[in-house]
Order: structure tokens, then C-alpha cells, then sequence
């Protein structure tokens, strides 16, 4: 068991693996239409998610009177004071919270799985972002959320990770197009936290949003037949082979990169030159 253990990390850790993965789900698109892309709310249905999110949200302090914006903070401040975090799970969105309220795993993708469903039962809608540094041996990959600001009519970068939003100088929250726009224009990072929770790294927040950071985000997350695959195929196959399966039968997200043109910034030399690889 050991021996097959060592043999499945290793697979997984190929840098081939990394590429070909991010081949497959990765799309470059154009920034101007950033907004109409990725929106949990448009391909999902309330009535697919799972009974456990309903429970423990009344357990949140939202009312309907309140903005979309408050709203998201009073379920991320309640998601962080609540979910000490730990080791990833990669489950299904029902497996997924049980765990973490057990005190059992989650990581940045973990929360922003869960932060994405109570979003979407509160009628708030909701994005899940991703960034990255470079592809294989990467020094950091990440996950956070953007909603849509009913107060503030537009999108608003949140990080339930870190337990974070972003401002500029003026205190008015950002969306993650803005926010990235002013790393990369020299501006300094500002951020407000949701609620008690700092993390013990405060750098850690300054090396994952930076000017050299790629963000993408996660379009087409169909959460009832990811749900589906994972819960049936989890004690069965590894992580890695049902989101492949997922591919075959495309019924997989995507990575869609709006500011920058992944293939030229974050693969090899050796790979672009491949004609099945075009970089434009």
C-alpha cells in the first residue's frame, strides 16, 4: 500500500501532469467581458444544494433587507470565526462542509467551495476565482471568491481564506480586476478583514496578490454533477482521474485567464512551440 501510495504522488506530481491539466481546462479571454463570465448563479439550480448548507444557514445573521455585500460578510466573518481550516479535502460540496464544521481539513478552494453555495442560497451571486504564480513547482496556488455588490453595483474581490476584502485607497472596495490592475500599476495592497480571524502569515497575503500573480477565473462549476462524480467515485479513484474523467465527457470547468495570456506566461518554451499549442 505504501509502495502504491509513493507511486500515485509521484504520478501526481509530474510535471506533465500540471501541464496537461492546465491545457485542457485553461482558456484565455478577452478582459472587457470579465463580468459575464463565471457566475455560479447562471448554471445552477437552489434546489441542488445540498440540505446541510440550508441548515447551518440559519445558524448565520442574514436578513433579506440586508445588502448582497453585508450579506457576504456576515457569511464569510461566520465561515472563518466557525471552521479552524485544515489539510485539503477535495469532496463534494455536502462531504465538504461536514468535514470542515467537524474541525476535519479545508483549504483556500475548500472555503471558497463552501462560501460559493451560501452565496448562491442567499441570492447573492458569486464567482470563484483562482491565481497563480507559475504552473509546476509553484510557490503558491490559490482560491477566493468574488460577489456582486447590489450597495456598490459591482463585483467584489472577498478572500474567506484569508478572511479579507480588498480596497483601494479610499476605502471603497474592489473587484478582482481592480485589484490586480492596481498590484500591477505599482499600487499597495489594501485590505479590510471580514472578522476576528488574522492569519498567523500576514506575508503570505503580500506573496499570493502581487503585480506578478496570473488570476483566472472558474467558469462552468456545476456543483450538482461534480457533486455526483465525486460522492460516487472518491473511495474508487484517486482526485486527479475523475476530474480527467470529468474531461471525457466534458462536463468539466474551466480556467479562463482575462488579464493575461496563459499559454505565453505560464507554459514552457518547449510545450508552446507545439503546433497544437497556439499561443495567440
Amino acid at each position: 500500500m505504501k509502495l502504491l501510495t509513493k507511486k500515485y504522488w509521484n504520478l501526481k506530481r509530474h510535471p506533465f501532469f500540471y501541464y496537461v491539466r492546465y491545457i485542457l481546462l485553461s482558456r484565455n479571454h478577452h478582459e472587457k467581458n470579465a463580468e459575464n463570465i463565471g457566475c455560479l448563479n447562471d448554471i445552477n439550480n437552489i434546489e441542488d444544494v445540498p440540505a446541510l448548507y440550508f441548515e447551518v444557514n440559519t445558524q448565520i445573521n442574514v436578513t433579506p433587507k440586508m445588502g448582497t455585500f453585508e450579506k457576504a460578510l456576515e457569511i464569510g466573518a461566520f465561515l472563518r470565526n466557525t471552521i479552524k481550516g485544515g489539510p485539503g479535502l477535495g469532496l463534494s460540496s455536502d462531504k465538504t462542509l461536514e468535514k470542515m464544521l467537524a474541525g476535519n481539513g479545508g483549504v483556500c478552494s475548500d472555503f471558497s467551495q463552501i462560501f460559493n453555495l451560501f452565496c448562491f442560497i442567499n441570492s447573492i451571486k458569486v464567482k470563484e476565482w483562482g491565481c497563480v504564480d507559475r504552473l509546476y513547482d509553484s510557490r503558491f496556488g490559490h482560491a477566493f471568491n468574488e460577489i456582486y455588490s447590489t450597495e456598490h453595483q459591482k463585483w467584489i474581490a472577498i478572500d474567506i481564506h484569508k478572511g479579507i476584502y480588498f480596497t483601494a485607497v479610499d476605502g471603497k472596495p474592489l473587484s478582482t480586476i481592480e485589484l490586480f490592475k492596481n498590484l500591477r500599476n505599482g499600487k499597495e495592497l489594501q485590505f479590510t478583514f471580514i472578522s476576528d480571524y488574522q492569519p498567523n502569515d500576514m506575508r503570505r497575503i503580500h506573496s499570493v496578490y502581487s503585480k506578478s500573480t496570473l488570476p483566472f477565473v472558474i467558469s462552468n462549476y456545476k456543483n450538482k454533477e461534480n457533486d455526483y462524480f465525486l460522492n460516487k467515485y472518491h473511495d474508487v479513484f484517486p482526485s486527479f482521474l475523475i476530474n480527467f474523467m470529468l474531461i471525457l465527457l466534458r462536463k468539466n470547468h474551466n480556467f479562463v485567464f482575462v488579464m493575461d495570456n496563459y499559454k505565453v506566461k505560464l507554459l514552457p518554451k518547449s510545450i508552446q512551440s507545439m503546433k497544437l499549442i497556439a499561443t495567440e
